[in-house]
C-alpha cells in the first residue's frame, strides 16, 4: 500500500505548573518542544528570559534544542540574536529485492579493480542498525529518547545499511561498498518516526566524528533552518551529504515535489529507477534532482538475521551513498565537491537529453581505478525509459517480504581479444577538397543577477547571485562564464569574472570599501558559453 517516505507531524510536550497559594490556581503553562536557530553565538541567556530550558547545544552549528512556553515563542524569535524558532517535529519514515541494482550501478567492476569502499566511513541515519550475520557495525550511536541502543526496532536503518555495506561473502547480499565502515545513527523509533530535533542532532554527530558520507534516507516537503544550517556545515566540513528525493511524486511527473533536506544546495538529490531504468511512479520530481539510482524491489539485510524487498527513493539514496565511497577510494586526494561533480560526470543520461526532473543528470555508475591492470570493460547498452502501464504500480509499500538469503556472488562482464591489427591498404593520395562547414545559429541564453537587497552599508559584503539557462528548454548552462563590473558613483570600476557551477549558477561577493564613496553603484553582468550568444542584465544599487 502506499506510503510516503517521510511525514512531518507537529508534536508538543505539555507540562503544568500551578501555583497555589490558598484558593486561587494560575491557568496551566503550556511548554512546547523547540529548535532555537541563533544568528551566529548562541545566548543562553535569552532562552531563560522566556522561561524556557535548554536540552542540548549541538556542537557543530548555533543550534539549540529544548523547551519554552508556547506563548513565549513569538517573544523569543524577536531576540536580536536569533535567527529562528523551530517548533520540534515527529518525522516517519518507510521504505520499501531482486538485487539488480548492484548490477547496474556497476559496482562489480570496480570491486575487479580493489574499490570496495576500504577506509570510508559512512553515517546511516536512519532507525539505527540491528546485528546481522551480513553486516559489519563500525559504530553508532541513539538520539531517540527511548533508547540509548542503536539497534534497529524497525528494519529500514538495516536495509538501507545492506545496500551500502552488506559484506562480499559467501550467502545473503552485497553491498555497493562491502568495505566500508558503517556507523548507526539510531534518530527514529520503532514506528520509523522521530523527532526533527533528533534528525540535527545525529547529522551534528556525524560532523563531530569525521564521517566521510552521510546518508539521509528521509524527508519533509517543509523546510527547516536548523536542518539546513547543519547539512550546509557538514558540507562546508567536506562531508558528501546524500538524500533520499521523496515519495512524493505522481504517475505523470508533474510538479516540484522534491523534499528536505534533498532540497539543499549542499545535498545530493536522489531520484528511484527500477530495473528497465524507468523513473518510479513514487520518486519526487523537480530541478533539485541531480542523480538517479535503483529504488523498486531492492533486495538487502533486513531484521532477525533476515533479507527484505522495499521500494523507494529510501533505497535509492544508499546505492549513491555506496557510490561515492568507491569514487572516495579511487580518488583520495579530490574534495567533496570533486567528487559530486565526478559522480555528476560518469552517471548515464536518462530521459531527456542532459539534467531533467525525473532522473537529475542520470544513473550513477561506480568507478573503475585508473591504476587497474584489467582491460577495460565494453560497456553495456542501457535500455532508455519508457512510458509503460506497470509504472503506476511501482508506488511503495510499508509491506516487508522477508526473502531467502540470495546468493550473490560479483560478476564481471566478459572481455573479448580485440581482433588482430591489420596493415591498412595505400591509397592514391587525391587533392583534398575543401567544405564549407555549414553556419550554426547561437542558441539563446537567458541570465539573471540579483541581490538581496537594494542598499548596504559602507563595510558589509554584496552577494551578487548569477543564473544561467538555456532560453528554450530552461536546463541550466554549466560551461558559462559571467563578467560582472562594478562601478562606482565617480566612474572606478571594479570587474569580476566567475564560472557556472552544475546549477548554472554563480555567485560574486563583493565587499563595499568602509571609505566607499556613498551613493548609486551600477552593476553590469555579461553572461556567455559555447554555442550561446551573449546575454547581458545591470542593476544599482546604493552605498550609505
Amino acid at each position: 500500500m502506499w506510503k510516503k517516505l517521510l511525514s512531518f507531524v507537529i508534536v508538543s510536550s505539555l507540562s503544568v505548573s500551578l501555583v497555589a497559594p490558598i484558593v486561587h490556581a494560575e491557568a496551566p503553562i503550556e511548554n512546547v518542544n523547540v529548535i532555537i536557530v541563533f544568528k551566529d553565538k548562541i545566548d543562553k541567556t535569552a532562552i531563560q528570559n522566556v522561561d524556557g530550558e535548554i536540552e542540548k547545544v549541538l556542537n557543530n552549528v548555533s543550534v539549540v534544542t529544548g523547551e519554552v512556553p508556547k506563548d513565549m515563542i513569538d517573544d523569543l524569535g524577536r531576540d536580536k540574536d536569533v535567527l529562528a524558532v523551530e517548533i520540534d517535529q515527529r518525522v516517519q519514515v518507510s521504505g520499501q529485492v531482486q538485487d539488480w541494482g548492484i548490477q547496474t550501478v556497476k559496482a562489480p567492476s570496480a570491486w575487479e579493480s580493489q574499490l570496495t569502499g576500504k577506509g570510508l566511513k559512512i553515517a546511516v541515519v536512519d532507525t539505527g542498525i540491528t546485528p546481522h550475520k551480513d553486516l559489519m557495525i563500525a559504530g553508532g550511536v541513539s538520539f531517540t529518547p527511548y533508547t540509548p541502543s542503536y539497534v534497529d526496532d524497525n528494519g529500514h536503518g538495516t536495509h538501507v545499511a545492506g545496500i551500502i555495506g552488506a559484506e562480499n561473502n559467501d550467502f545473503g547480499v552485497v553491498g555497493v561498498a562491502p568495505d566500508a565502515d558503517i556507523y548507526a545513527v539510531k534518530v527514529l523509533d520503532k514506528d520509523g518516526s522521530g523527532n526533527l530535533s533528533d534528525i540535527i542532532k545525529g547529522i551534528d554527530w556525524a560532523i563531530t566524528n569525521n564521517m566521510d558520507i552521510i546518508n539521509l534516507s528521509l524527508g519533509t516537503q517543509t523546510h527547516s533552518y536548523a536542518l539546513k544550517q547543519v547539512v550546509d556545515k557538514a558540507y562546508n566540513n567536506g562531508i558528501v551529504v546524500v538524500a533520499a528525493s521523496g515519495n512524493d511524486g505522481n504517475a505523470d511527473g508533474i510538479g516540484e515535489t522534491v523534499d528536505y533536506p534533498a532540497r539543499y544546495d549542499s545535498v545530493i538529490a536522489v531520484a528511484a529507477i527500477d530495473s528497465a531504468n524507468n523513473r518510479g511512479a513514487f520518486s519526487s520530481t523537480g530541478a533539485e534532482i541531480e542523480v538517479a539510482a535503483p529504488g523498486v524491489k531492492i533486495a538487502s539485510t533486513y531484521l532477525n538475521e533476515g533479507y527484505g524487498i522495499m521500494t523507494g527513493t529510501s533505497m535509492a539514496s544508499p546505492y549513491v551513498a555506496g557510490t561515492v565511497a568507491l569514487l572516495k577510494q579511487a580518488n583520495p586526494t579530490l574534495s567533496n565537491t570533486q567528487l559530486r561533480q565526478k559522480l555528476i560526470e560518469s552517471t548515464i543520461d536518462l530521459g531527456t537529453l542532459g539534467r531533467d526532473s525525473f532522473f537529475g543528470f542520470g544513473l550513477v555508475q561506480a568507478p573503475v581505478s585508473a591504476y587497474s591492470q584489467q582491460q577495460p570493460i565494453q560497456e553495456e547498452a542501457v535500455q532508455q525509459p519508457t512510458t509503460t502501464q506497470d509504472q503506476a504500480n511501482q508506488q511503495p509499500t510499508q509491506d516487508v517480504v522477508t526473502a531467502p538469503p540470495v546468493q550473490q556472488e560479483p560478476t564481471s562482464t566478459p572481455v573479448t581479444n580485440p581482433a588482430p591489427e591489420t596493415k591498412p591498404v595505400q591509397q592514391p593520395v587525391q587533392k583534398p577538397i575543401v567544405v564549407q562547414p555549414k553556419p550554426t545559429t547561437a542558441k539563446k541564453m537567458n541570465a539573471t543577477m540579483k541581490t538581496a537587497k537594494s542598499k548596504y552599508k559602507a563595510g558589509n559584503y554584496v552577494y551578487i547571485n548569477l543564473k544561467a539557462t538555456d532560453q528554450t528548454t530552461k536546463k541550466s548552462i554549466v560551461k558559462g562564464t559571467f563578467k560582472v563590473t562594478i562601478q562606482s558613483p565617480n566612474g572606478k570600476t571594479s570587474v569580476v569574472t566567475v564560472k557556472t557551477n552544475y546549477k548554472g549558477e554563480a555567485v560574486v561577493k563583493w565587499k563595499a570599501p568602509k571609505n566607499a564613496k556613498k551613493g548609486s553603484y551600477k552593476l553590469k553582468m555579461i553572461a556567455s558559453a559555447s554555442r550561446y550568444s551573449t546575454a547581458s542584465a545591470t542593476k544599482s544599487i546604493s552605498i550609505y
